[in-house]
């Protein structure tokens, strides 16, 4: 089957696809975060939006087939602190046992057409048995986590030393880390109006964390470290020359500079989004995926929808992709042979026709 846009065997790998499976949407359901026997889309008392494309997983599967996906990674690790507290309420750990559960339910019931993340919480090591072991025993390709945890003035950021667990790991497996802003972001509190946490917040969010993190020195103590930041990257872009300016400034001359604040990196920051830091696609926008590539290059930047909690079809990003990149080789990067690199997918140029490419009828 040719795939909608007539690119004959056009492969499509989604790196940010959030797959909920019915035990999960079960619960959800129970909890009150949204009502099944009322009409998509719905809120609830906590403002967050519902569609049928995330709580009806085979509706969903009907689009992304016919608008050609070859394979989705799935993922919830940005919301990890918010499945435990707010919707299952038990430990973190336990939290994650029940998610990837779900997640290797999924992948047996659409077998081909996911691969896994192994969802995890950045700060607190004890999870790591889970990790390894949905890496070691179930193929899981990246370690899915948020960008901040907690809230106010306890908002923890990954420069935290309580992360190093995770770069430590990361690093000494060659796995990428794949960083996704949380529910309710930094300064949601005045950004619940107009959708401002989804539009404003979240990838800011992933601002804060990335810079953060570059500051820190963290790229420094784990050169090889690989990690990939949704939306775009955040408003990273667009702030990237004043990073580069602050840390040219530094405290340089100032006399006792305070503790901790000054930049331990060692490079400009712009230098790390060419050997360490990766960003998707998902941003809804040419400008801004010009942006990610000119700050990126062309080869870390990849294919990204934010699918089933976002009702965005993948033809429109995938259109947004060929808007920006006239080049057919450079398309194919960042559509799935970034991916299938850095994620070690294992496909292959001369089989691409997946379930993805098969006609399926309406439900």
């Amino acid at each position: 089957m040719t795939p909608p846009n007539g690119t004959k065997h056009r492969a499509i790998v989604d790196t940010h696809r959030h797959p909920i499976g019915p035990k999960l949407a079960a619960k959800m359901a129970e909890r009150g975060f949204y009502n099944p026997k009322q009409e998509f889309p719905q809120t609830n008392a906590q403002d967050l939006i519902g569609y049928r494309e995330f709580y009806d997983l085979d509706y969903a599967m009907i689009k992304q087939r016919a608008e050609g996906v070859t394979l989705s990674l799935a993922s919830n690790g940005g919301e990890v602190e918010w499945f435990a507290r707010d919707m299952l309420q038990v430990s973190t750990v336990e939290a994650l046992k029940v998610l990837n559960d779900e997640y290797l339910e999924i992948n047996d019931s659409y077998s081909g057409e996911f691969a896994l993340m192994a969802n995890a919480h950045a700060l607190e090591e004890s999870c790591r048995p889970i990790v390894e072991k949905m890496i070691s025993q179930s193929g899981a390709k990246a370690i899915a986590v948020a960008s901040s945890y907690g809230d106010g003035a306890e908002r923890t950021f990954l420069d935290n030393p309580k992360a190093e667990w995770l770069w430590e790991f990361a690093e000494a497996n060659d796995i990428v880390v794949h960083i996704h802003p949380p529910m309710l972001s930094i300064g949601h509190e005045s950004l619940m109006q107009y959708r401002l946490n989804e539009g404003i917040g979240r990838p800011f969010d992933s601002t804060v964390t990335g810079a953060r993190m570059i500051g820190s020195g963290l790229f420094d103590r784990h050169p090889k470290l690989q990690v990939l930041i949704v939306h775009m990257g955040g408003e990273l872009a667009s702030v990237l020359g004043r990073l580069d300016f602050t840390w040219h400034l530094n405290y340089h001359g100032v006399h006792n500079p305070p503790a901790g604040r000054p930049y331990k990196n060692q490079r400009t920051p712009s230098d790390y989004f060419k050997t360490n830091i990766l960003v998707d696609c998902m941003g809804f926008s040419s400008i801004a995926l010009r942006a990610a590539i000119e700050m990126c290059g062309v080869d870390r930047v990849v294919f990204g929808s934010d699918y089933g909690a976002v009702p965005y079809g993948i033809k429109e990003h995938v259109q947004i992709v060929e808007d920006v990149l006239s080049d057919p080789a450079d398309r194919e990067q960042v559509l799935w042979k970034t991916s299938n690199r850095i994620f070690r997918l294992d496909l292959a140029e001369t089989d691409l026709r997946t379930p993805a490419f098969h006609p399926i009828a309406a439900a």
